[in-house]
């Protein structure tokens, strides 16, 4: 049946092309030779494609770049003989194909296969087999941190090299040469390096793991950033972190963090808070925030009682059992539930405002009168300063705003009298003003002898005392 229907849908279309043949006509013909040069036999081929229509034959002679040389040219060849499907059908093009589908269906005929696509869809495809699952591991930790460690050793070995201030036989430094006399020049470099070395309570760990550990500790981490050009670096080792006071200022509030700019971490440093050029650097990290709260030029750290004062002055104004400094973002206000009114006598909650007795304006009165606050204390004025021809002892006071106010005293002046003058220029009552001593740091209030101590036996003169006020 199937290829009855294929030689009546051939036959139907052989039809049409006699019947569009016929159709054609001379002056058809003559404007298209006229309009594409094409010879007459070439037109009539294209017009016999185009069914007669000029237009169209046209547009198929431009589409088909035209000059074809003739009708037998022009026309299309035939489709090559197709070879015999698996099940024994011919395959025919997709006209074709449309042409008998519509055919059968309209006869009521099933065709069976006829296009590639559905020949194909009967061959059943190839799979590829499944690649076989495995397991690796593209990182070994302990590995990692076996290498990580590796590279902070090798890192802090080349920074005590560059840190080292006499290299002795080093070869790329200037002592090399003849090894006559090398035992002597290396005890002295050796004594040299002692004197100049890091201080014994740096740590050694990375600078996330000193930040962890502060933080634990409840302690501020101090940074030095060192440079093993400049003296300044050498000297801070050498007058600064090695004084017994420097070293238990440190222990008791700090975590002490020193690399040089020209390692690792050192420069990681310097470029994340911005150090600058101005080396060394020394500055104090808040480790809750891991912000810079305080930094200095470690130039001017020339000597340890400088360095005391700086960070007793720190200490003064900044503490870990206060909240972060408000420029931090940890430091931002925290909403607390309020307590409710209670009795202070009972201890039991109290609903103001229902049984009370209203006064005539609406308020509610008390039933209790209040009791009378008591009389603040007064802001002492300033004494007079004694002269300077008389016999005195000057004292360095330092202001809670940070202001030094020199002042002179009586040898005999209680000790009182420095109170006096200190809650007058911190315009504080004297009850609420406090006196420290920086070395050794202790409290004049409790100086053996009390307040009536006369100042020549309190051991002040000449001292810088560091004004507090109790909140």
């Amino acid at each position: 049946h199937t290829s009855g229907v294929v030689r009546g849908a051939c036959s139907a279309r052989a039809a049409l092309g006699t019947a569009a043949a016929r159709m054609i006509t001379d002056e058809a013909v003559a404007e298209f030779v006229a309009f594409t040069g094409a010879g007459a036999d070439e037109a009539r081929g294209y017009l016999e494609m185009a069914g007669g229509e000029l237009q169209q034959a046209v547009n198929l002679f431009l589409e088909m770049g035209g000059g074809g040389g003739g009708a037998a040219a022009a026309r299309p060849s035939p489709p090559p003989a197709s070879a015999p499907s698996a099940g024994g059908g011919a395959v025919v093009d997709a006209d074709v194909a449309a042409e008998v589908a519509a055919a059968a269906a309209a006869a009521g005929i099933d065709p069976g296969p006829l296009t590639a696509d559905a020949q194909m869809a009967d061959v059943e495809e190839e799979v590829r087999a499944p690649i076989a699952a495995y397991q690796d591991q593209i990182i070994n930790p302990e590995h990692e941190q076996r290498r990580m460690q590796e590279a902070m050793a090798a890192d802090s070995a080349a920074m005590n090299r560059r840190m080292t201030f006499d290299r002795g036989n080093d070869s790329a430094g200037a002592g090399a040469g003849d090894s006559d006399g090398d035992e002597p020049m290396a005890a002295s470099g050796q004594a040299i390096n002692q004197l100049f070395a890091a201080p014994s309570y740096n740590e050694a760990g990375t600078y996330y793991q000193t930040v962890e550990k502060a933080k634990n500790d409840g302690k501020w981490l101090l940074v030095n950033i060192q440079q093993a050009e400049v003296f300044a670096s050498h000297r801070l080792n050498r007058d600064v972190w090695s004084d017994e006071t420097i070293k238990d200022v440190i222990e008791g509030s700090f975590l002490f963090w020193q690399r040089d700019d020209k390692s690792t971490e050192g420069d990681q440093f310097c470029q994340y808070y911005s150090c600058g050029h101005q080396l060394p650097h020394i500055c104090v990290i808040d480790p809750r925030t891991k912000r810079r709260v305080k930094n200095w030029d470690g130039r001017k750290w020339t000597e340890h009682h400088v360095a005391a004062e700086y960070l007793f002055g720190f200490l003064d104004q900044f503490s870990m059992s206060r909240s972060p400094p408000a420029q931090s973002p940890a430091g931002s206000p925290s909403m607390q539930p309020q307590a409710a009114p209670t009795d202070g006598a009972t201890g039991e909650m109290q609903m103001m405002g229902l049984d009370e007795p209203m006064g005539e304006d609406g308020t509610a009165v008390s039933a209790e009168p209040a009791a009378p606050e008591p009389p603040k204390e007064p802001v002492p004025a300033l004494p007079e300063e004694p002269a300077e021809s008389l016999e005195h002892l000057k004292v360095s006071l330092r202001l809670p705003s940070g202001q030094r106010v020199m002042r002179r005293f009586l040898p005999n002046d209680p000790l009182e009298q420095m109170f006096v003058v200190a809650a007058a220029l911190a315009e504080q009552p004297t009850g609420l003003v406090d006196l420290a001593t920086q070395f050794p740091k202790r409290s004049l209030r409790d100086v053996e002898g009390g307040l009536s101590t006369p100042m020549k036996d309190a051991q002040v003169a000449g001292n810088m005392i560091l004004v507090s006020v109790r909140s």
